[in-house]
């Protein structure tokens, strides 16, 4: 008898053990991270969304997105077709009238992209929805477990044999007790997972959301750009009264025929005066030949960054970059941390700029909050604080002096070119290379990936092709 009563309060001991396990994990595990309830754009009200059917509209969204890509892809090949051949007046306003219905098309790809991104948005919105709802049912369901197996270790092993009429039934409870533990085991196990889930989803939530501010502007620049090729192609009309002669004439005297791209670069600021095409031509033809690029090449990107830039060099520092990223941390609490660090981070090399510049915070201009993500970019070449510092050393190293100005037009335009210089070829100036460093350039190593962004670097390709011809 005197070994069965070990055993029992052994079984009895282990149990008491395992209970204070157990509150102590639950009490750790419930402080750090359930913290999911306040998902920024999950509503309690969130509409019923037929999976199927978005499923459906998904894959119809997609294959007219592939049947326009094919037009424009036919539209590349033939604009690079009629590229080879002599110039004459009517093979450019064949080009132009090209570009111009390929971005047509692009605009109608656009606003797919953007109905696409929207299906998905209530997908992710959906499973964050369905996340949260099963948290909730598993804490419940695991605050009713830890009650019911409290219950259990309040007897004591003498009660539990008097309660029973037979050894048989009181093992029935001992087993009935570890079934408990396993199934709180197994709820916090699902716990975690869930956890893991809602986190990746809330990752989703904001890049389909930038993404989706990015499809925005986009389909708003497509439309300025069609309206920049008409007035390019009218200029040319008048320059050479629609004459094959005219036109002959005009290059053989070496004259700028578009007076339009001049103004091209006037959007973008540097230390919040306008910049002069001229000027901006100087500064790339200087930095090209140091670092061997195509000044045609930098004046591509400056381009196409005063067209993603519209708001360039007017924003605070404070509130569109540092207060930008703290209410994001608010916004996608299972990303809170990071957000916070990111803010800090981005304050910390902003100030430290200015600082050794010598200049008030605030009485420079970075990029305005856009419609995602958040501003802080500095100057003509858009560099954030972190990433100006990172190239500050090898930008002082070209121009030899220090420290280098990010609002300064040849400073900037020299980090742009050590930046786009790293990918081999770009020096040099092979095409695919400038192409893949025009990606990286906005959208980092995985640019490829980013749908929202590939329009990007053809932009890029194309205006350093018409600055080429131009200019040269």
């Amino acid at each position: 008898m005197s070994s069965i009563c070990k055993y029992k309060y052994s079984i009895f001991f282990s149990n008491r053990i395992i209970i204070l396990l157990c509150g102590l994990f639950i009490l750790i595990f419930f402080t750090t991270v359930f913290i999911v309830q306040e998902v920024g754009f999950a509503q309690e009200d969130a509409k019923e969304i037929n999976l199927e059917e978005n499923n459906i509209r998904i894959e119809q969204v997609r294959e007219e997105i592939k049947e326009i890509q094919v037009k424009i892809n036919n539209y590349e090949t033939e604009v690079k077709a009629q590229q080879k051949k002599e110039r004459t007046l009517k093979r450019e306003i064949g080009l132009y009238n090209n570009k111009i219905s390929q971005n047509k098309l692009e605009i109608q790809q656009t606003k797919l992209s953007i109905q696409e991104s929207e299906i998905e948005l209530q997908e992710i919105e959906k499973k964050i929805k369905e996340g949260e709802d099963k948290i909730i049912r598993d804490r419940l369901n695991l605050k009713n477990l830890i009650k019911l197996l409290y219950v259990y270790g309040q007897d004591s092993f003498l009660e539990i044999l008097i309660t029973y009429d037979n050894v048989s039934e009181f093992f029935i409870k001992v087993d009935a007790a570890k079934s408990l533990k396993d199934e709180i085991f197994t709820t916090i196990v699902d716990l975690k997972n869930e956890r893991n889930k809602l986190e990746s989803r809330d990752k989703d939530l904001y890049e389909q959301r930038e993404d989706m501010g990015r499809l925005i502007q986009i389909k708003s620049g497509r439309n300025e750009s069609i309206g920049d090729l008409k007035v390019q192609k009218n200029e040319l009309l008048e320059a050479t009264k629609g004459e094959e002669k005219q036109f002959q004439q005009l290059l053989a005297e070496n004259k700028n025929i578009l007076p339009s791209l001049r103004a091209e670069l006037y959007d973008l600021q540097s230390l919040g005066n306008k910049i002069k095409f001229d000027d901006a031509y100087s500064a790339a033809k200087h930095i090209g030949i140091k670092i061997g690029i195509r000044p045609a090449y930098l004046l591509g990107i400056l381009k196409v960054e005063s067209d993603l830039g519209k708001n360039t060099g007017s924003g605070n520092w404070e509130d569109d970059m540092h207060g930008c990223y703290m209410r994001l941390s608010e916004i996608y609490s299972t990303r809170r941390l990071y957000y916070i660090k990111r803010a800090e981070d981005e304050k910390n090399a902003y100030l430290s700029i200015v600082n050794r510049l010598n200049i008030d915070p605030d009485s420079v201009k970075v990029s305005k909050e856009p419609i995602y993500g958040c501003g802080g970019a500095m100057g003509p070449a858009q560099f954030i604080p972190t990433t100006w510092i990172a190239y500050e050393g090898r930008v002082s190293a070209v121009l030899g002096h220090y420290p280098p100005n990010p609002w300064d037009l040849t400073d900037a335009m020299t980090a742009m070119a050590i930046k786009v210089s790293d990918i081999p070829g770009v020096v040099g100036g092979n095409y695919n290379a400038e192409y893949e460093a025009a990606g990286r350039y906005i959208g980092g190593a995985n640019w490829r990936s980013k749908k929202s962004i590939l329009f990007y670097p053809k932009n890029v390709m194309y205006w350093a092709g018409l600055y080429e011809k131009e200019l040269n």
